[in-house]
């Protein structure tokens, strides 16, 4: 069930991020068009691409611990063994949400609620509203990281029952 509604989620995501790219393509044409074609630049697209592109990497970012594809250096985890490799996933399970949640979550709540006031130069919009993306994004990642969490241990469960049965003698 978890599974189910980490990939509507996800989906979404994709879906909203997706659409973000295709918008920003689309300004980024518009403003080349309007700067050497028309020779008079658009002056809007320019701040516009720009915080759609911090949108689209944070969703993206979201969207990559949606598959448990983010960046992570796996150097140390593949150099161990069994318990200590399942000890150090754990660890770093921990710190995933613990950066997440005081950063992401916490600091760019503060810092969106913080700049409500400030309006952008050109498009005249709160900045709030452009930095809304991090608790946003903090909220998704941590939303699929336990989702990840539950996964592994039921995978570990379902491992170690099959370990037992394997082992089992049956008499008659």
């Amino acid at each position: 069930m978890l599974t189910n509604i980490k990939k509507s989620v996800a989906r979404v995501v994709m879906i909203v991020a997706a659409a973000l790219t295709v918008v920003m393509v689309a300004g980024a044409f518009w403003q080349v068009f309007t700067r050497y074609v028309l020779g008079d630049p658009s002056t809007y697209t320019t701040e516009l691409l720009k915080f759609m592109l911090m949108w689209v990497a944070m969703l993206g970012a979201a969207y990559a611990f949606s598959k448990n594809e983010h960046l992570a250096i796996v150097f140390l985890k593949n150099k161990l063994k069994n318990n200590k490799a399942v000890t150090l996933q754990w660890l770093i399970d921990g710190l995933v949400i613990a950066f997440t949640l005081a950063v992401l979550i916490i600091g760019g709540w503060d810092l969106a609620t913080s700049t409500m006031g400030q309006r952008t130069p050109i498009l005249n919009i709160p900045m709030g509203w452009v930095y809304m993306i991090l608790p946003l994004s903090g909220t998704l990642i941590i939303f699929f990281q336990l989702i990840n969490i539950s996964e592994r241990k039921k995978e570990m469960a379902e491992q170690q029952d099959s370990s037992k049965s394997d082992g089992e003698v049956i008499r008659e």
